[in-house]
C-alpha cells in the first residue's frame, strides 16, 4: 500500500487519542473516513473500506457518533408510496 506523512501540531495528539482505534494511524484513517463520508466525498461502501471496518462495523461506528448513515429523501418516499399504493391495488 502506498503512504504519505503528514504533519499536524502536536495539540492533535490528544484529541486523536480520544478516537477509536487500535493504534494513531487507525485513528486517523477512521477520522478521515467518517469526514469524508459525511462530507459526501465517497460512499458508505468506500468510508468502511477507508476506515478498515466492514459495512456493519463502520454503520455501527456511525451509529454511536449519531451519524446518519442512510439518507431518505422525497424521492425515497414518493417511490415508498407508490409501491404501497401499487400493493393495496393489486390485493383487491
Amino acid at each position: 500500500m502506498e503512504s504519505f506523512q503528514v504533519n499536524l501540531p502536536k495539540e492533535f495528539l490528544a484529541l486523536l487519542n480520544q478516537l477509536e482505534g487500535k493504534n494513531l494511524d487507525a485513528k486517523v484513517k477512521i477520522s478521515l473516513a467518517i469526514g469524508l463520508y459525511v462530507e459526501k466525498q465517497v460512499t458508505l461502501a468506500r468510508a468502511a473500506d477507508l476506515a478498515g471496518k466492514s459495512l456493519g462495523e463502520f454503520i455501527d461506528l456511525l451509529r454511536s457518533k449519531n451519524i446518519p448513515w442512510m439518507e431518505y429523501t422525497d424521492e425515497h418516499l414518493k417511490d415508498d408510496e407508490q409501491a404501497i399504493q401499487k400493493l393495496l391495488e393489486d390485493n383487491e
